[in-house]
């Protein structure tokens, strides 16, 4: 029981962030559309008299549908309500969203001069039937998607912090050299990028001609990432990552300098918040 109870109150940290909302909607909706028209599953083509082109929007209708109802449970009442991010509220929530989807069903197409309870019953276990599929893969390719992340990222996966790097200019010619470990970030600044780094214990800095994007392509197998459209950092220089009113800031070792992370990066370095 106890084991059990741990593991409905841990984290879960999947659906935090807007793209992986839009994978699960996305995925749920295209895979809803291409299942139902090609296997018609429960006899839904004969439940109207329709054919061809027709039918394939009202099948079709039924992934569309779901989709608005997972936007409007993923974007709009989810952050209203502010639930916690444990196992048990994501059970909580997507219980939630089966129940209120099958209702909505029940709605548009239901036989309404039946039971209610009877034909909510029908169209709730067709709803949880035809939405488990993409669903448990949408969560599936998200988890394995944010682990191999994360992986790439951790200070772990990066064995080269004493190499020597030699950073090239705009026209490919060696400007620079230093160990990757001693590399704090990089700003950008107009056409050139500024280097700041360690030295002996002093933070140091040295302007390349060179823009941000040239210089991630030529650090992309160190542990120096783009966080930001105006920044690279070195993540085996971050002491402390602080996140606050859903923004992500990032404090550096003997350094007084704080480098932002814009919410399109935050996915990369969420492994330095757990």
């Amino acid at each position: 029981m106890k084991k059990k109870n741990n593991l409905l109150n841990a984290e879960f940290n999947l659906l935090k962030h807007n793209w992986e909302k839009l994978v699960l909607i996305g995925f749920c909706t295209l895979f809803s559309i291409l299942f139902i028209n090609l296997y018609t599953p429960f006899r839904i083509d004969q439940w109207e008299a329709d054919q061809g082109l027709s039918q394939f929007i009202r099948l079709s209708g039924f992934g569309i549908i779901g989709g608005i109802v997972l936007s409007l449970s993923q974007f709009v009442l989810k952050p209203l309500l502010k639930g916690e991010s444990k196992v048990i509220y994501f059970i909580y929530w997507t219980t939630l969203e089966v129940l209120a989807l099958a209702l909505v069903f029940y709605g548009l197409y239901g036989s309404h001069g039946s039971n209610f309870f009877s034909e909510y019953l029908i169209s709730l276990k067709y709803t949880f039937l035809g939405l488990l599929i993409p669903y448990t893969l949408a969560l599936c390719f998200i988890f394995i998607f944010r682990k191999q992340n994360e992986s790439q990222n951790s200070p772990e996966s990066f064995n080269s912090t004493q190499k020597i790097i030699s950073l090239r200019d705009e026209y490919g010619n060696h400007r620079l050299s230093l160990k990757s470990s001693d590399i704090l970030f990089i700003e950008a600044a107009d056409n050139y990028s500024v280097i700041y780094y360690k030295d002996s214990g002093v933070i140091k800095k040295e302007m390349l001609r060179s823009s941000l994007k040239a210089l991630a392509e030529q650090l992309k197998d160190h542990a120096i990432k783009r966080c930001h459209r105006s920044y690279l950092v070195n993540v085996q220089n971050v002491k402390l990552a602080k996140k606050a009113s859903g923004k992500v800031s990032l404090h550096l070792e003997g350094s007084t300098s704080i480098v932002p992370v814009s919410r399109r990066f935050t996915p990369e370095f969420d492994h330095l918040l757990h």
